[in-house]
């Protein structure tokens, strides 16, 4: 057999297959050193709530009206757009007014869990002043009742599958020039 020409295309060919075996000799032993082994991948950890504070009471001037089908509830929605926030956990908590047409205003402030489309109430408004709820649980939103204006604030304002990372300038713009979605469940 004669020796390999690097000017012939079969020699060529051979380099070009023994080349990854070549350089990857002593790649694994550097690799694992640094952590790079998918052995040392760590496991995906629990979701974990992080702590919150409250916002600032709700004021008129910072209410945005957001639009809600609500059928025969005669009630609008609002939230204050100071209290939006965007945790690292990736919760959006809010405030929302909740105002009757004939009675008093129902504030509450609330998060939504937008991975898992649910929500939890954190406190509630009384007097002007925050009165906290100890130990509400995560629920899953649904559509319809008086609680129908969460799956939208989910759906239409909060909440893009196709942009997890939406911050809350885009949530506001959403609220001030959106009409909300064309059908509504």
């Amino acid at each position: 057999m004669r020796a390999c020409e690097f000017s012939g295309w079969p020699c060529r060919f051979l380099a070009l297959l023994l080349m990854p075996a070549m350089l990857s000799a002593g790649v694994p032993a550097e690799d694992e050193a640094a952590g790079w082994s998918p052995g040392h991948i760590p496991p995906d950890s629990p979701w974990q709530e992080q702590a919150s504070e409250l916002p600032d009471y709700p004021v008129q001037d910072r209410l945005v009206k957001i639009s809600v089908q609500t059928g025969n509830y005669p009630y609008d929605v609002f939230v204050d757009t100071g209290s939006l926030d965007v945790g690292g956990d990736g919760v959006v908590r809010y405030a929302v007014v909740i105002r009757s047409h004939g009675g008093p205003d129902n504030i509450s402030f609330e998060g939504i869990h937008c991975r898992e489309r649910t929500f939890r109430r954190y406190a509630y408004g009384y007097d002007n002043a925050w009165q906290v709820i100890d130990g509400s649980d995560w629920q899953a939103l649904k559509t319809g009742g008086m609680g129908h204006y969460r799956f939208v604030l989910y759906r239409d304002y909060l909440c893009d599958t196709s942009n997890p990372g939406m911050k809350v300038s885009e949530m506001i713009q959403r609220m001030r020039y959106s009409r909300g979605a064309v059908l509504d469940d």
